[in-house]
């Protein structure tokens, strides 16, 4: 070997541990969070010949899980789901006779994100981000699955899964190698259609969360 060729094969050899040590092991996290589930807007709101309509759901705790990847400190992929006990709130006119009442019924959530630390100083525990993805919001209990059917007709159909776009931004603070706290806001965009023949209308279901965060793996 020439000493060139030696020099080299060193050289090459002092560059291993450095490289390695550049690469970011990949971190996984678990959360169970808490908060407020805020439905935007009402599910239905219409005026007829024979009176007025309206219901929405109403402002609940929530409670939910997530689990994420993060293959590079300032990239994420997270899956989230939770589950929030919402009554509606179900009132009108009808034949100039007013009625308001309040109907049990819930709303499971679910999806999936991409999160991007938008600052992450590399010497603090913080991280502010934002994230979007694609979800599911699926309605049930009592209203959503029997009513209709009960006081209307049994095969009156309602629809009560929807797909929804996700778009949210967060904080996260490091209050030890292993734990963060988090809060988050969340907003899932559906196109609800309440029964079916009827026009589709859009729903913002937002999400105001604080969540305990446990980390696996290298930061």
């Amino acid at each position: 070997m020439t000493q060139y060729g030696a020099a080299a094969l060193a050289l090459l050899f002092s560059l291993i541990p450095s490289s390695l040590a550049a690469q970011q092991p990949v971190q996984f996290t678990v959360s169970g969070f808490g908060g407020a589930y805020i439905p935007a807007s009402d599910l239905f709101d219409e005026l007829f010949t024979e009176g007025a309509l309206r219901f929405g759901q109403e402002t609940s705790f929530t409670l939910g899980g997530r689990f994420a990847v993060w293959p590079i400190p300032r990239l994420g992929i997270e899956a989230e789901g939770a589950f929030t006990g919402s009554d509606v709130e179900f009132k009108g006119v009808l034949d100039a006779t007013p009625f308001d009442t309040t109907l049990s019924a819930n709303v499971f959530y679910g999806s999936v994100n991409v999160i991007y630390a938008l600052i992450r100083p590399p010497l603090e525990p913080l991280a502010i981000y934002v994230s979007g993805g694609i979800g599911l919001v699926a309605r049930g209990g009592f209203f959503f699955d029997d009513f209709f059917q009960l006081i209307i007709d049994p095969r009156f159909e309602t629809e009560t899964t929807n797909v929804a776009g996700v778009a949210g931004f967060g904080i996260r603070y490091g209050i030890s190698p292993l734990l963060n706290i988090r809060g988050d806001f969340k907003d899932y965009i559906s196109s609800n259609r309440p029964f079916a023949g009827l026009d589709s209308k859009l729903q913002n279901d937002l999400l105001i969360t604080v969540a305990l965060e446990f980390v696996f793996g290298g930061r």
